[in-house]
């Protein structure tokens, strides 16, 4: 991807992340579900982590278990990091990575409110490109996306460093 399109992707996501989109939208809501999040998944996460921007729903479809890693790219206000920190328990982690910087101060801030006034305790949130993770090696044992890899300016790298 060509900076030019890069920095184009970053300045309309980081407008969708000052806006007040979120779970309390009709339409942002309805995307969601649209998607197959339940009633019940939107109001497990701060509304703020949907924006309507799902076009899957990874964490429906991953087998996530107690105590693994698992990494969300492109994981814009947290949406699916959320969902999986649940799944994945108190010794589990969730991480996810964004190259948008406006995105991940809402994830972070998402994180920090949490739910109930609980914030959570094993997430976490990167500023990178998805194809220069900053993780070592063999510490994930799920990555998912909910449809950020077509972004990938590095296909072939990106591909190689997935390799199980």
């Amino acid at each position: 991807m060509s900076k030019q399109i890069e920095q184009a992707v970053q300045d309309r996501y980081g407008s969708i992340a000052a806006s007040k989109l979120s779970s309390e939208n009709r339409g942002a809501r309805a995307i969601a579900e649209a998607f197959g999040y339940s009633g019940d998944d939107l109001a497990s996460i701060p509304a703020e982590a949907n924006m309507g921007l799902s076009c899957g729903n990874p964490t429906a479809h991953a087998s996530l278990r107690p105590g693994e890693t698992v990494v969300d790219l492109g994981c814009g206000g947290g949406l699916d990091v959320f969902l999986a920190a649940a799944k994945v328990g108190p010794e589990g982690r969730a991480i996810g990575i964004d190259m948008t910087p406006e995105m991940i101060e809402r994830a972070r801030r998402n994180a920090a409110k949490g739910v109930e006034g609980k914030p959570y305790s094993n997430v976490e949130f990167h500023l990178a490109m998805i194809d220069k993770l900053p993780l070592e090696d063999n510490s994930v044992d799920c990555v998912i996306s909910n449809c950020v890899i077509n972004l990938a300016p590095d296909k072939q790298s990106f591909e190689r460093s997935l390799v199980c």
